[in-house]
C-alpha cells in the first residue's frame, strides 16, 4: 500500500516548523544574554570629587594695602534742591478722543494708580494723553509699570525737563 500524504499531515508539518523556528530564535537570544555576574563586575564604581573649601586672603591682604588720602579728591556735590533733575513721567494712552481718556484715566485709577490727562497738539491733530508721575525714582516707576502691564496697559516712559 503506497503512502499518502493527508491534509492532517501537512498541517503537523508545518506545525513543527514553526516550533523549530521559535525555540532557535528563543536559543539565539538567550545565548546572546551576558552573564549576570559579568555585568555587576563591570558596572565602574563612582567617583567622588572633593572640592577644596574656599581660600580667603583679604584678611591678610587688606591690613598691608596703603590707601592714598590726598586733599586733591572733592567730595560729591550734594544739593537738596537741585532743580535741573529731569522727571519721569509714563505714558498710559493717547487717544484722539477725549473720553477715551478720561476712561484710561479711570481704569488707573481703580488700579490705585493716580493719572493726568493732557492735552497736545501736534502736526498730526490734537491728542489727549494720560500720563502719570512725575516719579521720585526707579522703584516707583518699575511699580506703576507692572501694576499697568497686568491690566494689559502698555506704557511708555517719558523724560521732561524740569521748568
Amino acid at each position: 500500500m503506497p503512502l499518502t500524504l493527508t491534509k492532517a499531515h501537512l498541517h503537523g508539518a508545518m506545525a513543527g516548523a514553526l516550533v523549530g523556528v521559535m525555540a532557535t530564535l528563543s536559543m539565539s537570544h538567550w545565548l546572546a544574554q551576558p552573564d549576570p555576574t559579568e555585568v555587576t563586575a563591570t558596572i565602574p564604581t563612582p567617583i567622588t570629587v572633593v572640592e577644596p573649601a574656599p581660600r580667603f586672603v583679604f584678611d591678610t591682604v587688606l591690613p598691608n594695602e596703603e590707601v592714598d588720602l590726598t586733599p586733591d579728591i572733592e567730595p560729591a556735590e550734594l544739593t537738596a534742591g537741585d532743580t535741573d533733575t529731569p522727571d519721569y513721567l509714563l505714558q498710559v494712552g493717547s487717544f484722539r478722543q477725549e473720553e477715551d481718556a478720561d476712561r484710561r484715566r479711570g481704569e488707573l485709577a481703580l488700579l490705585g494708580l493716580e493719572a493726568a490727562v493732557e492735552l497736545t497738539n501736534g502736526d498730526n491733530g490734537r491728542w489727549y494723553r494720560v500720563t502719570m508721575g512725575p516719579f521720585a525714582n526707579r522703584s516707583e516707576i518699575a511699580r506703576a509699570r507692572s501694576m499697568a502691564a497686568q491690566a494689559n496697559m502698555d506704557t511708555l516712559l517719558l523724560r521732561r525737563e524740569s521748568p
